[in-house]
């Protein structure tokens, strides 16, 4: 019984030693010194911390775009990685901190703005090289201008009226060494033939969604937002007038349905068709004529009073001409001869 107890606790002993030893080496291994390279991506921010984006940042446009930078460190390897995981594999520049916020060229020292950052500081760690060790940024103030709208029609293309826009302003957010020339100018939209197409002449159409245009070169590379992108034209084609003759419409009789069979009502025969009848109109509706979708009438509109006194002659009407048509013959006189019918 006694030996039992010696040999567990010789076994216990044994799994104690181990375990410090194990603490120990791995305590040591953490604090030895290590070499290590990586290549986070660089990223410039334009943010402030409240949200707000007061100016824009960009590279120097026409030089090497970095896209990566190399950091080589020296320290221990508790310290590589919590460097590492701080940095998420990106360096983040940010106006206001990081880059100067004011308008123009600034060169900044990558190796002397990560050794700065509080985030970054990791004790025992050393940064032995940057490269590249600067960037040329541009820096720029962002502006607010409101532009009215310009609608562009194709060449040939007539309105009745002046097309509007809704709305008629919009917002161009953008660097002010880009947009503060716009000022004075307008926003285009530009309508392009195959949408006139499919719009009716002589009545108001609506063309929505369509794409708002700056004038100018867009910005020079920098980013320019437009609210909205996209704005509703409203327009009336001009109507095409032209015009047609209809060689010959019989004339027909009206009288109120009390007075039916009350009368007789007798056109001259001279008067009995009207001939040559001359319509114009804007040309989708003398189309409508010409097809026959559409078929005017000549009728002779009879009151009572005009059956009691005997009517001898009055002006023929022409009813169901299509919207926008008109007569443009003179009045034609109808003969008539009028009696009361025998009971």
């Amino acid at each position: 019984m006694k030996e039992s107890r010696t040999f567990f606790a010789h076994v216990r002993t044994g799994v104690i030693v181990t375990l410090i030893t194990v603490m120990v080496w791995l305590l040591a291994e953490s604090r030895m010194v290590r070499d290590r390279s990586i290549e986070p991506q660089l990223v410039l921010t334009t943010l402030n911390p409240d949200g707000e984006s007061k100016y824009v940042v960009r590279q120097i446009l026409g030089q090497e775009q970095i896209r990566t930078v190399s950091v080589s460190m020296t320290g221990s390897i508790a310290g590589l990685d919590r460097f590492a995981r701080v940095l998420q594999s990106r360096i983040e520049l940010r106006i206001g901190r990081d880059i100067p916020a004011q308008p123009g060229v600034h060169v900044i020292d990558l190796k002397q703005t990560l050794r700065d950052s509080p985030e970054l500081a990791v004790h025992g760690l050393i940064i032995t090289q940057v490269s590249p060790a600067t960037v040329s940024v541009e820096v720029d103030e962002v502006i607010t201008l409101d532009l009215p709208i310009r609608v562009e029609l194709p060449q040939g293309v007539e309105l009745d009226g002046v097309p509007s826009s809704d709305p008629a302003f919009i917002q161009v957010v953008g660097p002010r060494s880009s947009i503060q020339g716009l000022g004075s100018q307008e926003a285009v939209v530009q309508i392009l033939p195959e949408v006139l197409e499919h719009l009716s002449e002589g009545r108001l159409e609506t063309i929505p969604g369509a794409l708002v245009q700056l004038p100018g070169n867009g910005g020079f590379g920098w980013d320019i937002q437009t609210n909205p992108s996209q704005v509703d034209i409203r327009l009336t084609l001009k109507s095409q007038i032209t015009r047609w003759t209809i060689a010959r419409l019989p004339i027909q009789v009206l009288i109120a349905p009390g007075e039916i069979g009350k009368w007789n009502v007798q056109i001259a025969d001279a008067d009995k068709d009207l001939i040559n009848v001359l319509i114009e109109g804007p040309d989708h509706a003398i189309e409508q004529i010409r097809s026959g979708d559409v078929q005017p009438r000549a009728v002779v509109m009879l009151s009572f009073e005009d059956l009691g006194r005997g009517l001898e002659s009055t002006t023929a009407q022409i009813l169901g001409l299509p919207s926008g048509c008109k007569l443009l013959n003179p009045e034609f006189l109808i003969g008539l001869s009028i009696s009361k019918a025998q009971e």
